[in-house]
């Protein structure tokens, strides 16, 4: 249920209760902020080589364990899975260097137009003559809810890319009717989504990918939650223009440098 779900957030109960007087000091200390200095967090599954598990990396997360939802940027995880409010969606095609010359992330590329310079190799990527290759990347923005209403983003690559259609197949297809009886598409965040994970394989190995199912609508989940309906969809209209108009990204550099073989990494888990 979305009630447990939410409940299971442990930076959202630290959060203040009220102003506090702070209204006063509103925005101080950020003057020189720009868009260029703001990255969104990722949200992403622990697999077996996540560095996250491991004792040994200093990004190991204590009770971090494999299957887990984890914020990379806040180092939490979510046991339970979590509610998500997506808001605005995106591809971008990445180019990464080999695992093997530490380049990590070398460019992005806003359309499919940089596969005419490509060849695929016996791993059906698509490579450059640089030798870099290039890994198509369907990205997520959208609300935590479990996490305090917390914006983050979620990129699927590889295999996980049909679970990003299938998203964008339930919410495409949403309907509502005006006052005058004519049909519309909601927006985006018209609706909440549960999202958990789920043991899958192929013949080149076995990893954990996302499982996503329809939730509640935004105005349900409001009464569920108990929080202001109204302050959540200024706030998301807000990210979406901010995410539009170029005034935020998401941080896609940590996706490499993790090392994680998996749905989450550019090289998927082909």
């Amino acid at each position: 249920m979305a009630t447990n779900k939410v409940a299971t957030t442990k930076q959202g109960d630290k959060l203040p209760k009220s102003a506090s007087g702070f209204e006063d000091y509103a925005g101080m200390g950020m003057e020189n902020v720009t868009s260029s200095d703001i990255l969104i967090p990722r949200l992403s599954i622990l697999q077996a080589l996540s560095p996250q598990v491991s004792k040994k990396k200093a990004e190991f997360i204590e009770g971090a364990e494999v299957g887990m939802i984890c914020d990379v940027g806040t180092e939490e995880i979510f046991p339970d899975g979590i509610v998500y409010v997506p808001v605005f969606f995106e591809k971008q095609w990445l180019e990464w260097g080999p695992r093997s010359s530490n380049i990590g992330l070398a460019g992005i590329h806003k359309t499919d137009l940089i596969l005419q310079e490509c060849t695929w190799n016996e791993r059906r990527q698509p490579v450059l003559p640089n030798g870099n290759y290039i890994a198509e990347t369907a990205q997520m923005f959208g609300i935590n809810v479990t996490a305090g209403m917390r914006k983050s983003f979620i990129p699927f690559t590889s295999t996980q890319l049909k679970k990003s259609r299938r998203w964008l197949s339930w919410a495409t297809g949403e309907e509502l009717r005006r006052s005058d009886g004519t049909k519309f598409t909601p927006p985006l965040f018209y609706r909440s989504y549960d999202l958990s994970t789920v043991d899958e394989t192929n013949s080149e190995g076995d990893w954990s990918g996302w499982k996503i199912e329809r939730g509640e609508t935004l105005a349900e989940l409001a009464e569920t939650v108990g929080f202001d309906l109204r302050e959540v969809m200024t706030d998301a209209k807000a990210f979406y223009d901010s995410l539009v108009a170029g005034a935020a990204s998401a941080d896609v550099a940590s996706m490499q440098p993790s090392g994680e073989k998996e749905v989450n990494d550019a090289e998927g888990a082909m």
